[in-house]
């Protein structure tokens, strides 16, 4: 079974009442002419499969080396003349050229309202490639697709309790979003590690329409059904498993009573506009994702929420053959999406309050291999997109894409990360407006780093 149909049938596999919603923290009621004046939201798009972002992001100026392997060995690579080409002060003024079908995203860099990431990967600490090769810091099970989705998502290993960082962001919020009707974490992905914290769980709502538990219907006997079991959730059975239980369920009932209205209403006019592209509503698995995010930004004053973390994901990027077609593909879906969504937030006053940023398994081999397609590696380019974003421009350090050399961790070009997810979430984390001590609550890790680099500095 491919990794692509794998984390469907996972993602998509329990949309219940008990998969909704855990442990809440404080959750009540709230009226709602108190607007989220002070709103701000974190969008994780996860692109599942490990995306290669070699032909994502391509050297222009440097161009020579990347065609000797990629164009003209391996017949994987973008042709020079294809780029849509641009230039990274912070990389030294060098030109660099986006793949050919994310036009909707340079434009956004060009705004300098998207921002590139280089060469990020899961770290433990800062590590050398003498350090790589004897095993110091070096993450567990690297090319891996479930260890390092889990690894990029937040999870430490040797916890008894799976957490992720959104999670665990989302344990710490519980202050600044008393009152809400939803929980802070809501997830159009599933169930992911990343959305799970100690104390809280994710709100998990499908692509397209409300939640509703399995089985449940409309009509008079499924209503009839749905009160009945809201009864009897109150009762209470004397018992703590059954209280706790009953208490979870009938908190993410009432959470999906609470977003049901935004999630099943006819599209407001500010999401319909911003997703039609060439006079058709955009319909791709993720703009739909992206559209049920902004129905509840749009609530966000009625729903109690100061502070929100979504997650999405388009999946397929597992490119082991085909990838020239497959990719074209799939960032064919993958730009008009984000773009339509980012416009949404201008429509709508909040571009500076949302901001959205991609993570993905793991980069693929600069080099290919015989099915016309790349194999798992490891430091790859990630994008971060807002009106709050220092855009046009690439942050961390691209690397020389020189095959056995100084950042190759084996004979293929799989790239040592020079830049952590911890770095990364510690910048999106301040922004959002987290303490020190929240931010060290949930990347640990960080502290391995000194205080001078923590931050990348892209918002």
């Amino acid at each position: 079974m491919s990794t692509n149909r794998r984390q469907f049938l996972a993602r998509s596999s329990a949309l219940t009442g008990a998969a909704m919603a855990g442990a809440f923290g404080r959750f009540g009621i709230e009226s709602a002419s108190a607007q989220a004046a002070d709103y701000k939201a974190l969008v994780c798009l996860f692109q599942f499969g490990g995306a290669d972002s070699n032909n994502m992001v391509v050297p222009d100026t440097d161009y020579a080396q990347y065609g000797l392997v990629r164009t003209a060995g391996s017949q994987v690579g973008i042709p020079q003349a294809n780029l849509l080409t641009f230039t990274a002060s912070r990389q030294g003024g060098k030109s660099y050229g986006f793949h050919p079908s994310l036009q909707p995203l340079k434009d956004l860099y060009d705004q300098k309202k998207l921002a590139i990431v280089a060469n990020a990967g899961t770290l433990i600490a800062p590590i050398t490639m003498t350090e790589y090769k004897a095993g110091i810091n070096r993450p567990p099970n690297l090319f891996s697709h479930s260890d390092q989705q889990m690894l990029w998502q937040g999870l430490l290993p040797g916890e008894i309790v799976r957490t992720g960082w959104g999670g665990r962001l989302a344990d710490k919020l519980a202050s600044m979003n008393a009152g809400q009707k939803i929980p802070t974490m809501v997830s159009v992905s599933g169930t992911q590690v990343f959305n799970s914290g100690h104390d809280t769980r994710p709100f998990v709502i499908p692509g397209n329409g409300g939640v509703l538990l399995s089985g449940q219907g409309a009509d008079a006997v499924s209503t009839a059904r749905y009160n009945a079991l809201r009864s009897l959730l109150g009762t209470g059975g004397g018992h703590k498993i059954f209280d706790g239980a009953a208490s979870i369920l009938d908190k993410s009932l009432s959470a999906a009573d609470a977003a049901n209205p935004y999630l099943t209403a006819t599209l407001p006019t500010t999401i319909q506009t911003a997703f039609t592209v060439g006079g058709a509503l955009l319909n791709t698995g993720l703009a739909n994702q992206l559209k049920q995010v902004a129905r509840l930004i749009e609530a966000r004053g009625a729903l109690g929420v100061k502070r929100q973390v979504f997650m999405v994901n388009i999946g397929g990027w597992d490119t082991h053959s085909n990838i020239l077609t497959n990719q074209a593909n799939l960032f064919g879906q993958m730009a008009p999406a984000m773009r339509a969504f980012y416009d949404y937030t201008v429509a709508a006053g909040i571009s500076t309050n949302v901001t959205t940023f991609t993570m993905s398994d793991f980069n693929r081999t600069f080099i290919g291999n015989q099915t016309i397609g790349t194999d798992h590696a490891y430091g790859g380019n990630y994008l971060v997109m807002g009106g709050a974003v220092k855009g046009g421009d690439m942050y961390g350090t691209y690397p020389q894409l020189f095959l056995k050399g100084a950042e190759d961790t084996g004979s293929n070009g799989a790239w040592l990360p020079t830049t952590s997810v911890d770095q990364i979430g510690n910048t999106l984390a301040t922004w959002f407006g987290m303490s020190a001590a929240d931010i060290a609550y949930t990347f640990p890790n960080l502290a391995n780093w000194s205080a001078g680099v923590r931050n990348v500095g892209f918002i």
